[in-house]
């Protein structure tokens, strides 16, 4: 009976201690094409996780004639608008110059330093960034896109919304 039990338990702090059981991998849960539409599961399942407070990471990427790039970042700012679109701002980021011939990044245009990245982006597949310039605090370029774009969530989520008035 002893041996029982503690086999039990042994087994419980095994399945509880594997990574790959409960919610500690990020999974795509939405991703859109370049027009909003739906290319896996779900905007509603999106905010769902969004809700329950949920870690979320954004990719997306871009195919050239002869290079490509893929990008993942974590939000800064998340809304959802009106029950139905997710609406997320990247963490600004200084600029740096891509050698594609070595395939690296360096900041050897020290110029582009005072200029910061600036994205916004939404689940109907709209990237808007901007280059901003620190020290004359203006916008140098603005480039809307739209781009295919994978919604990764990890963690729990919840169908409450995040105003609601909750009674005790």
């Amino acid at each position: 009976m002893k041996y029982k039990l503690i086999l039990s338990l042994i087994i419980i702090l095994v399945i509880s201690c594997n990574p790959e059981n409960g919610n500690s991998q990020y999974r795509i849960v939405y991703k859109n094409d370049k027009n909003g539409n739906v290319l896996k599961g779900s905007k509603q399942k999106l905010i769902k996780f969004i809700r329950g407070g949920a870690d979320i990471k954004i990719g997306w990427g871009t195919k050239g004639q002869s290079h490509s790039i893929e990008h993942l970042s974590e939000p800064i700012w998340i809304a959802v608008l009106d029950e139905s679109e997710v609406v997320a701002h990247l963490d600004p980021q200084v600029l740096s110059k891509t050698d594609w011939n070595n395939l690296s990044a360096n900041y050897a245009d020290s110029t582009l330093l005072s200029q910061e990245w600036r994205v916004v982006i939404t689940t109907k597949g709209e990237f808007d960034a901007v280059w901003y310039d620190r020290k004359n605090g203006n916008v140098v370029q603005r480039r809307p896109q739209s781009h295919i774009i994978s919604w990764f969530a990890k963690g729990n989520h919840s169908s409450e919304s995040l105003f609601s008035n909750l009674k005790e």
